[in-house]
């Protein structure tokens, strides 16, 4: 049987995502699909923002993070496919149906992600992740498909999968509160035999890094969670990772930062440190 949009729940994890909510849903909702907002406990407008848009809002009680907020989302979700984007994404004309194309011409497939134009109107192609460890050889990330293709990684900007699979496989790892979940799972479903795939026609636009409001605390609470986050798959993975070398790198930028009065760098940097040092230390992600 043919699949429809009907047959995709859109999950989409908010956190002060009022400035972009409104475009990701009724992009969504102009393609059939049913959108499922997981909200992080945001102190702004998002929730009622997706509400009026059309979309269902699953309201949580504190910041879960990206990884267990989706798990939430697909556990709600009555749908065969689940469609993960962030709030700063915006499905273009016709992107759920070439997905669901490519779900019936590659049915052996496990993963399918989109092409994506960044803001300034250039494709973001990954061709290949951290975790990818199975790739022999240098990948220029400036090598772009022209059409489908097998890839080893996809962004977890936006990415469909098989609720059954997706379940099957545990979700996003609960451990891991921002950074480095669509590594984790990507590499998962590759390790259990499926092909991931990159769908050329199925196009989303992206504001990266506009999913939430910035401001000091955020940045550096981002850089520490991506630190940490990055010493949690290491060990995960069993990947070479010197955590010495980043603190005493970081450490000295700091340094720098605060005599020079730079509040901006300071939060990166210091954040970098501060994720490092939890990670190597076996503490729980920062949140």
């Amino acid at each position: 049987m043919r699949q429809t949009p009907a047959s995709v729940t859109a999950i989409v994890v908010t956190y002060n995502s009022a400035a972009v909510i409104a475009a990701c849903v009724e992009a969504l909702q102009a393609q059939g699909v049913t959108t499922l907002v997981v909200d992080n406990a945001s102190h702004d407008q998002t929730q009622s923002i997706a509400r009026a848009k059309g979309a269902t809002v699953l309201a949580c009680q504190a910041n879960l993070g990206f990884g267990v907020a989706n798990n939430c989302g697909a556990e709600a979700a009555q749908t065969e496919w689940l469609l993960f984007i962030n709030p700063d994404a915006v499905v273009q004309p016709d992107a759920i149906e070439r997905f669901l194309e490519a779900v019936e011409t590659y049915p052996e497939a496990g993963l399918f992600g989109p092409r994506i134009y960044e803001e300034d109107g250039s494709y973001f192609f990954q061709p290949r992740s951290i975790l990818s460890t199975y790739l022999k050889g240098k990948v220029s990330g400036k090598i772009v498909p022209s059409g489908d293709a097998c890839v080893p990684a996809l962004s977890g900007a936006c990415m469909l999968i098989r609720r059954d699979l997706f379940l099957a496989l545990g979700g996003f790892d609960p451990k891991i509160f921002l950074f480095f979940e669509d590594d984790d799972l990507c590499r998962r479903v590759v390790d259990q035999g499926y092909p991931i795939l990159y769908v050329h026609e199925a196009v989303v636009s992206h504001l990266r890094g506009k999913s939430s409001t910035p401001n000091l605390k955020t940045a550096f609470l981002m850089r520490a969670c991506q630190a940490w986050s990055r010493a949690y798959i290491s060990r995960k993975y069993g990947l070479a990772y010197n955590p010495a070398s980043i603190l005493l790198i970081n450490g000295l930028k700091y340094l720098v930062a605060l005599v020079t009065f730079n509040a901006k760098r300071r939060a990166r940097y210091g954040g970098t440190c501060a994720g490092t040092f939890r990670g190597m230390t076996g503490q729980a992600s920062p949140r």
